[in-house]
């Protein structure tokens, strides 16, 4: 397999001299796609290479028999491409011969010209006296050594004399060698050397410490042999001396491995999978199988999406063409955006490319695709008198899409638009579910008739009962039961009725569950899973932390039956750091912070408007003007580090907004909304609006039991008809927009949502969308519910406070308090003007200084709150910075944490990068890495000339305080 493997690298090293023709530079293109393929080869197979280069020695031999073109063609390829080959190898020898060969048939003049002006006697007579001298003062020392000269290529001369734009001194085209014993004796003969010559500044270079990537090793200095006259010596041991010359062949004559060139080891991909190249050389492992368009998906979505056709090695591929190891693959794309075809799915290899495409079709073309196949449906159903029960998103046409073996409904409603899939198929399967009985509301009613309790059930669709309403029922003539409301006007029309009810009416309603436990990550979304696992809807979710890292809970919870509650209580229980779950009547609100207005404090650690919000002018100025420019079809996503402000600068945007009768702005805070339904999303907007308009405060948003009966018909037809939107613009902005993948599906599910929001935004410019997130923004970007909008995304970033806002946070909001300045100034630096943490250092210093009835605060206050209070705060202050922010998992989070200790612990600000890798020996090189990258990403740490340093030191205080023992 090795031999094998061998020949075919070298054979496809061949083929990359003929893409390169001295006549025409403009090929260079097409063979800088193959070049990443050699960096594979000279990684997996280097000895390929060296057969290569061997075989192109060779060629020169014979190369008068071909024509003049052909002659300089292949000249040039060799010293554009295998002469940089023959460096990367450490072969000397064999770079001047293929260079020196290389330009005399591309510049005979030129060359002919550097011969005559340097003859190689003459060259080595100019630095003979030089090396005599070096004899004599290593025979004084009592060091043997060898001493010599190596000429320079006349490739290299040519270089030189074209780089100084002068002719050369002989002594500049040779280099002395000294060759002696071992890596001690190249230290002290480099003493000896300077102790008679002077170095030249600036030109000693430690190639022993630090060697080339080639292996070469050495010491180099120019010394100083008379007045502007200076002279290069390299000196190197035996080993050096044949690595030098001969590079990875060195190997062939004992060099030890560790001292010859080093390419990074090269593995096979696991069973089942390729490895392919992008164009720069990126290594990309794919499954066996996969095509161009898997590549291109797991490059970026967006270069899937705008995927037109691929080249593959270099030659035009068809895009459903199955990869191998090694291939370079390049993406073509289109000018304008083409789309990905639904034929591409048929072929795609891998997950990610099956769910963006599918993402793709469902968002970017509905009308062509998922409503195409719903009208077609929906035409068939009529024509057997067949209705579903909430239409599109019916659990009924779910369960057919599972049977007939799609993943998803929508997968199905494609199909049948594209007349892959006959609709009369589902039809039957619908008509065959309804008479097996399979078909049962998902609110069970008790029948009084023991002779029809048996029979399947369904909600009228004329008047949609739901718990508690007074209910009855009626058989139809397939015999099943249609539950209808006790006063349905249809109900005249209906006899004989059956008298009914709903299984479970012990029903709470307005009930409040709250909750005492310690404050941890992942608390919020522990109660929110499980409470959305019953069924029951949020009414309202407030969090509270309080002294001693103690949260306290308020979640308003609709109606359920009382049993289903104690089964719930039981469950929160459970939770880990959970102490007390108790049911309280809604409204109870716990006592008030240390940092809330009823204690008088200025500073606050929550969103602010009006006279408390600073600053900020420059951003709120560029949010408006993307608020004024945006096009249809866009969204604005507003996006930074945690607690960065961000909540305030929306809030503060539409205080300043609403007051136009040019716009509309609803604010939707996702934390307060995690874990909710969809329908209640829905008419949390409607909420939100119409708490936006004075003249709407006495309209009271929908009843929820009537907007589940069809939630986007009646959330669309409060947007059409509403008086609030008329002429106006309708600005929504979606606050901790990530949460939206959180909400539970309640009648409607979230892609017909956003399929109904990218129509407003696209097709009648209605509507517009900030998204705001904090972290990173690929992270943000890749959120499967809003990735299809914020691909065409405004996006603005909000960064820390200027010193001049900074300052203003700290001194406004003290009123009649003073600080000093010296504590100004180490609030300033200790927070490098990040917002949350001035309010939290700020209120605890008023706090404390007011304790003492005292209107001055000193540094002695600051240093007493770093020293006694800072370090007794929990990580929920802290832990965001470490990781989550960017998407890292678990484990990921904990090497943040890690990496972050380990520079809290270095001496200095800025550690560099090989000391961070030396201080977590459990982590890999490519882990730090990577996760150095995303906490700078995070804003966490800065990087500068390859350290890095915390942003905020006062979380690096600490962390010190913590974590250094």
């Amino acid at each position: 397999t090795v031999s094998i493997r061998l020949v075919r690298d070298t054979a496809r090293l061949g083929r990359l001299g003929p893409l390169l023709s001295a006549d025409q530079p403009d090929t260079k293109g097409d063979v800088m796609q193959q070049l990443p393929w050699v960096a594979m080869v000279l990684q997996r197979s280097p000895l390929a290479v060296v057969i290569k280069l061997a075989d192109k020695l060779h060629n020169f031999q014979s190369l008068h028999f071909l024509s003049q073109k052909r002659q300089r063609a292949f000249a040039n390829s060799v010293l554009r491409l295998f002469v940089p080959f023959a460096e990367r190898l450490g072969m000397r020898r064999v770079k001047r011969e293929l260079a020196d060969q290389a330009f005399r048939v591309l510049q005979p003049e030129q060359y002919d010209a550097i011969l005559a002006q340097y003859p190689l006697a003459e060259r080595e007579t100019a630095v003979a006296p030089f090396l005599q001298k070096i004899e004599a003062c290593l025979a004084m020392n009592g060091v043997t050594a060898q001493v010599m000269s190596t000429p320079r290529s006349v490739y290299d001369l040519h270089l030189a004399e074209t780089e100084k734009g002068r002719s050369l001194l002989f002594t500049e085209t040779q280099t002395a060698v000294i060759a002696v014993a071992d890596v001690p004796t190249c230290y002290q003969l480099l003493g000896l050397v300077h102790q008679v010559w002077p170095p030249q500044p600036g030109k000693i270079i430690d190639y022993i410490a630090v060697p080339k990537p080639n292996g070469y090793r050495a010491l180099h200095t120019t010394t100083r042999i008379q007045p502007g006259l200076f002279q290069i010596v390299a000196i190197r041991d035996r080993e050096m001396m044949l690595v030098a010359d001969y590079g990875l062949t060195a190997g062939w004559q004992g060099v030890s491995a560790s001292l010859l060139p080093h390419f990074e080891a090269w593995q096979d991909p696991p069973p089942g999978k390729i490895t392919v190249l992008t164009p720069d050389g990126d290594l990309m492992v794919l499954p066996k199988g996969a095509t161009p368009v898997d590549f291109a998906y797991a490059v970026h979505d967006g270069l899937g999406h705008q995927c037109i056709g691929a080249m593959v090695n270099g030659r035009q591929s068809a895009l459903d063409h199955s990869l191998e190891t090694g291939d370079v693959v390049h993406v073509l794309t289109g000018k304008t955006r083409v789309g990905p075809s639904v034929d591409w799915l048929d072929f795609v290899k891998t997950a990610k490319a099956r769910q963006s495409i599918r993402r793709w079709l469902k968002a970017q073309k509905p009308e062509n695709f998922v409503e195409k196949g719903w009208a077609i449906l929906q035409t068939q159903l009529q024509r057997h008198k067949l209705q579903l029960p909430f239409g599109v998103a019916s659990e009924p046409i779910t369960a057919v899409a599972a049977k007939l073996g799609y993943k998803h409904r929508d997968d199905l409603l494609v199909a049948i638009g594209l007349q892959r899939r006959d609709p009369s198929d589902v039809v039957a399967m619908l008509l065959n579910m309804y008479e097996q009985g399979t078909l049962l509301p998902a609110k069970q009613a008790t029948l009084s008739s023991l002779d029809n309790a048996d029979l399947p059930q369904k909600l009228a669709r004329c008047c949609r009962p739901e718990p508690p309403d007074e209910i009855v029922g009626y058989v139809t003539r397939q015999n099943i039961v249609t539950i209808h409301r006790a006063d349905c006007a249809r109900l005249r029309q209906l006899q004989p009725l059956i008298h009914a009810d709903w299984n479970d009416v012990s029903v709470q309603y307005h009930a409040e569950i709250a909750i005492q436990c310690m404050d941890r990550p992942g608390l919020v979304r522990d109660v929110s899973q499980i409470i959305s696992e019953t069924g029951v809807n949020m009414t309202s979710f407030h969090a509270e932390r309080l002294e001693g890292g103690i949260s306290y809970v308020r979640i308003g919870l609709g109606g359920m039956p009382l049993s289903q509650q104690e089964n719930l209580l039981a469950e929160l229980r459970q939770i880990s750091h959970v102490h007390r779950v108790t049911v309280r009547a809604p409204g109870t609100r716990n006592g008030p912070t240390v940092m809330s207005p009823q204690h008088g404090n200025p500073y606050t650690l929550r969103p602010v408007t009006g006279d408390s919000f600073f600053g900020r002018r420059a951003e709120l100025r560029e949010l408006i003007n993307n608020l004024r420019n945006v096009n249809p079809g866009e969204a604005v996503l507003l996006w930074g580090p945690r607690r960065i402000g961000k909540t305030s600068l929306l809030l503060q945007l539409q205080q300043n907004v609403m007051n136009s009768d040019d716009y509309v702005v609803g604010f939707l805070d996702m934390q307060r909304l995690s874990g909710r339904s969809t329908t209640i999303f829905l008419r949390d907007i409607i909420r939100a609006i119409l708490e936006t308009n004075v003249s709407s405060k006495k309209i009271q948003p929908p009843n929820l039991s009537r907007m589940r009966r069809d939630p986007l018909g009646y959330f669309r037809s409060f947007l059409d008809n509403s008086p609030i939107l008329k002429n106006r613009h309708l600005v929504l902005i979606l606050d901790e927009f990530q949460l939206l993948a959180n909400l539970t599906e309640d009648n409607v599910n979230l892609a017909d949502i956003n399929r109904y929001f990218r129509s407003l935004i696209q097709h009648s410019g209605g509507l517009t969308l900030i998204f705001s997130g904090g972290g990173v923004l690929d992270h943000l970007l890749a959120q499967p519910a809003t990735s299809f909008m914020l691909e065409v995304a405004r996006h603005q970033k909000m960064a820390f406070l200027t010193v001049q806002d900074a300052r203003q946070l700290i001194v406004k909001p003290a009123g009649q308090m003073q600080y000093e300045e010296a504590v100004v100034n180490q609030l300033l630096a200790l927070t490098a003007g990040h917002p949350y943490y001035l309010q939290w250092l700020c209120g605890e210093l008023v706090a404390q200084v007011r304790r003492e009835d005292r209107m001055l605060i000193g540094e002695t206050d600051l240093a007493f709150l770093l020293r006694t209070w800072l370090p007794r705060q929990g990580a929920q202050y802290f832990n965001h910075l470490w990781g989550n922010a960017a998407g890292f998992d678990m484990k990921q989070q904990e090497m943040g944490k890690a990496v972050l200790t380990a520079v809290c612990r270095y001496p200095d600000d800025w550690m560099p990068f090989r000391e961070i890798v030396v201080a977590v020996p459990a982590m890999d090189k490519e882990d730090v890495l990577d996760i150095l990258r995303g906490l700078v990403q995070m804003d966490t740490l800065a990087q500068r000339d390859g350290a890095y340093c915390f942003q905020v030191p006062l979380v690096a205080v600490w962390m010190q305080a913590n974590f250094v023992g």
